[in-house]
């Protein structure tokens, strides 16, 4: 309707004009370099009008079409970015969905991996490895063990997927108790020329479980040589493996010669410098073994140490040992357990007032120290303080068992030593508590 209506308006200003031209024909003259031209004006405006229809006719579709081809050429640039940017959105988009499918399983929530994985499926059509790492752990989550062996066999056929593999392959054997196979597994990727950190921590720890004692030092030594860790912990390692080899052997002999080697490995390594002190104190070296349970109060001052070189003075008096552990207690005046050892050695010579003394000024700072707590119980009852020591009996009781051991990467406590920490498996993170 409405282009009826702009016809029919166009149309009677065409005749109106022409009704206007006839009734005002005009003139136009022009003169251009010695040419003179005289017309009317119809006769111009009739002379555009055709020009424009040939134009039209005849140069504006090429025209059009050279200029849609710059503009095209113009804008290929952009056209290329706005194609990059989509590709790139479509990666990030299904690189999320995979990311947002492994959180969950991290997160233990099965459900919500598996609601997932149909979309990761149909995200990775072209990256069937994606799709598999996928499908093996999640397999692995419901304890499909069978299956997750299965699919972590397939990705140790494809070289970018190898380790991920056999890592995989690797947990489930040590999942299933199966440490031997998973140990072979271990030692075939540990000959590889720069195996990963973890190949090593994992060959190492299983050959100190499986008690392969020389394979475990050589493992220490290739990953030190890869700068895995510094001189000092490959030390302190091998110390651990050869306290861990002497605990094991049953010829006197050959663990006294394991102690005094680990000793001499890592000088600074309480545990072994410990067990050579014990062992100087059979030999009836005293004084070896003084000088060096003092040295150890310098760096490491602890219960163990204490209860060790108590051993020396098994022959003296109780105010005589009360002296000695004062020498002991002067190699490192700072220690706080320097108060708790002076209570007990002072209880044991029976000096009452002494022992209290002490034994109040390391509760100060420790209020829940088991042994601090006995010996303050025993003095009350000795002075006949019934209260007091009823009161020191109860918070004893309740105190937590003060282990010899910790890790000091998770902070467990343990009765008994261990080269591996059993909760967090930190090589060499055992050590023996201050009190």
């Amino acid at each position: 309707m409405i282009k009826i209506i702009w016809n029919a308006v166009l149309l009677g200003v065409i005749a109106l004009a022409a009704a206007w031209l006839s009734n005002n024909p005009g003139s136009l003259h022009l003169e251009w370099i010695g040419y003179s031209v005289q017309t009317s004006v119809a006769v111009v405006i009739g002379t555009v009008i055709i020009l424009y229809a040939v134009f039209y006719a005849f140069l504006a579709k090429p025209l059009l079409l050279v200029t849609q081809k710059i503009s095209y050429w113009l804008g290929a640039d952009k056209r290329a970015q706005k194609i990059a940017k989509n590709k790139i959105n479509k990666e990030v988009d299904r690189y999320t969905l995979l990311g947002k499918g492994l959180t969950a399983l991290a997160a233990g929530d099965i459900p919500a991996a598996e609601k997932l994985a149909g979309l990761i499926q149909k995200s990775f059509t072209d990256d069937e490895t994606k799709i598999t790492v996928f499908q093996a752990q999640l397999a692995e989550a419901k304890n499909n063990t069978a299956e997750a062996m299965r699919l972590y066999s397939e990705l140790t056929d494809h070289s970018e997927t190898y380790l991920l593999g056999m890592r995989g392959k690797i947990r489930l054997y040590r999942l299933m108790g199966n440490l031997p196979k998973a140990l072979e597994l271990c030692s075939r990727l540990s000959e590889l020329k720069a195996p990963p950190a973890w190949v090593l921590s994992e060959t190492f720890e299983l050959q100190i479980h499986e008690k392969q004692w020389q394979p475990a030092v050589s493992t220490l030594e290739k990953a030190y040589k890869q700068n895995l860790f510094d001189k000092l912990t490959a030390k302190r390692l091998k110390a651990s493996v050869l306290l861990e080899q002497a605990a094991g052997t049953l010829e006197e002999s050959e663990r006294e010669k394991l102690i005094r080697e680990a000793h001499h490995t890592d000088e600074t390594f309480v545990r072994a410098a410990i067990q050579t002190a014990e062992l100087d104190v059979r030999a009836g070296q005293t004084k070896k073994a003084r000088r060096l349970l003092q040295k150890l109060w310098k760096i490491s001052p602890g219960w163990a140490v204490y209860e060790v070189y108590l051993t020396l003075t098994a022959q003296e008096s109780p105010i005589e040992a009360v002296k000695d552990v004062e020498e002991l207690m002067a190699e490192n005046p700072k220690a706080v357990i320097n108060d708790l050892i002076f209570a007990d050695c002072s209880l044991k010579a029976r000096l009452w007032g002494q022992a209290k003394t002490a034994v109040n000024k390391y509760l100060a700072v420790h209020p829940d120290s088991r042994r601090a707590l006995m010996i303050a119980q025993e003095i009350a009852a000795y002075n006949h303080d019934e209260k007091a020591a009823e009161e020191y009996r109860q918070k004893a009781s309740e105190a937590p068992t003060e282990l010899p051991y910790y890790c000091e990467v998770c902070h467990t406590s343990f009765e008994k030593d261990h080269t591996t920490c059993p909760v967090c498996h930190t090589l060499g993170a055992i050590h023996l508590t201050e009190a």
